[in-house]
């Protein structure tokens, strides 16, 4: 059953009670009518409709239920979208057709127009950031690119070319003057943004590094074999070492996010677990994909998640619960960014939607 048949069947049965209450107060009245003429006044009956909260309290359920509805597609990338960050009104996605496409993504904007193709990787582009002014982007190239992206900037002309993993660069991540990288080469690498040199090598890793996150001076990675690594990385800090390994995943784990001292992992195995940020104990799992739970983000306190099964879910912080599933895609969704009202999904199936929420 898809969101919008059950809210319509939600309509429809308090549809069916109001009319059932209406009749009986229709009938009600008539009867405390007859009783008024012969000096008789019904005082059990209670009139549901005295007041407008009596509406709200049968209607207003579904009223503060967010409707999650597709109202954009945006076409023009010519294989899968990878990766997708928002920043100022412009919508970056990187796909695997090897190119960063810009996007208007206005606040009111119902019509998404492509601004600007940016050409210079050799292969899929799996990360995306801004960071003042300068947009970075990881390849399958193994390297990573920063291109200039003022505001008003319509051509995005390449700055440097960072040059030091083997392999894959999965994911990254900027904090301050350091940008953060993990690549299928098992390594973490730190880099000196003003020189664009490595300043650390992060090893430890068994597998294929996925992703990353940066917060409070430690920084988190999820690996190919399940385990989530925590490391100290402070702002003065010169020697980055392990403090914690974070194990329960089974598979792979392809996402990590943060939030109100919350870590959040979404894993191959289907899952996406929460743990304690401090104790690093698990708080729950979030079972609901049918395959690779791909991408993570979290809006307004409730965790967005997208997958290989083509869903995007949404979750109840306060319950755990899944509130909805978004269904349109027709290939993997591998990201998923936010702004203000506006879900945007990037898919195998080389397009973007645009849902608001």
């Amino acid at each position: 059953m898809t969101r919008t048949t059950e809210m319509n069947n939600i309509i429809e049965e308090r549809y069916q009670l109001c009319k059932s209450l209406y009749l009986i107060k229709k009938e009600t009245d008539k009867r405390n009518k007859e009783k008024r003429q012969q000096g008789v006044v019904n005082l059990a009956y209670v009139n549901i409709f005295a007041r407008p909260s009596h509406i709200k309290i049968l209607f207003g359920p579904f009223f503060r239920t967010p409707l999650y509805t597709e109202i954009a597609t945006l076409r023009g990338h010519v294989e899968g979208v990878e990766c997708l960050t928002i920043h100022e009104n412009k919508l970056y996605s990187g796909s695997w057709d090897s190119t960063i496409r810009v996007w208007a993504a206005g606040t009111h904007t119902e019509t998404y127009e492509e601004i600007s193709a940016l050409r210079g990787h050799s292969g899929c582009v799996y990360c995306i950031a801004l960071h003042e002014n300068k947009l970075y982007s990881g390849s399958s190239d193994n390297t990573i690119r920063i291109w200039a992206a003022g505001t008003h900037t319509e051509t995005y002309a390449q700055i440097a070319t960072l040059v030091g993993h083997t392999d894959i660069v999965r994911c990254f991540t900027l904090h301050k003057n350091n940008l953060y990288s993990v690549s299928r080469d098992n390594t973490i690498r730190i880099w000196f943004i003003d020189t664009h040199k490595v300043i650390a090598t992060l090893e430890g890793h068994t597998g294929w590094v996925r992703c990353l996150a940066y917060h409070e001076n430690k920084l988190y990675s999820g690996s190919e074999n399940g385990a989530i690594r925590i490391w100290a990385a402070g702002t003065h800090t010169e020697t980055y070492e392990t403090i914690a390994t974070i194990t329960g995943h089974t598979s792979s784990v392809e996402c990590l996010t943060l939030h109100e001292n919350k870590l959040y992992s979404g894993s191959a195995d289907k899952t996406i677990r929460i743990w304690n940020g401090e104790t690093l104990k698990e708080i729950t799992t979030l079972e609901g994909h049918t395959g690779i739970v791909r991408c993570l983000t979290l809006h307004n306190n409730k965790p967005y998640s997208g997958g290989s099964d083509k869903t995007i879910r949404i979750w109840s912080t306060d319950t755990y619960a899944e509130i909805a599933t978004l269904e349109g895609h027709t290939g993997w969704v591998n990201c998923l960014a936010i702004n203000e009202n506006k879900l945007y999904s990037g898919s195998d199936d080389k397009t973007i939607r645009v849902w608001k929420i």
